[in-house]
């Protein structure tokens, strides 16, 4: 509620995806989206992309995010669907994510196997 900048009876998207590179999984990603923000969620739109609808089905502006970037170690959840051992070392990405306006669009968290893909990061200078 806090992160998002809503009601605790506001209505939100709850979503879990595992990502896959080269047909093995290597993300985790746990997102909650408010649905007045973000409307008509789909699976055909879960399966594409959620950032294509918003900028070009809703024509919504992307805005900042703000990132925490931590160490943990996989637990049962991560074993099971990133099929790895428990115990192992995961990249956790914390994230808000906003609209141009400033409105809080996005809460999500992506759990990294350590040993599969990688985080390039580039800042813009304006």
């Amino acid at each position: 509620q806090q992160k998002l900048h809503i009601k605790k009876t506001d209505a939100v998207y709850d979503i879990i995806r595992v990502r896959n590179l080269n047909g093995q999984p290597f993300i985790i990603e746990y997102t909650i989206m408010p649905v007045k923000v973000i409307p008509n969620i789909t699976m055909e739109i879960l399966i594409d992309s959620i950032y294509t609808h918003i900028q070009h089905t809703l024509k919504l502006d992307l805005g900042k995010s703000f990132r925490i970037i931590s160490a943990d170690e996989a637990d049962a959840f991560d074993s099971q669907y990133l099929q790895t051992e428990i115990g192992k070392p995961i990249l956790e990405i914390e994230q808000v994510a906003f609209l141009k306006n400033d409105i809080p669009f996005e809460y999500s968290q992506t759990r990294h196997l350590y040993n599969k893909g990688r985080i390039i990061y580039v800042e813009l200078y304006r």
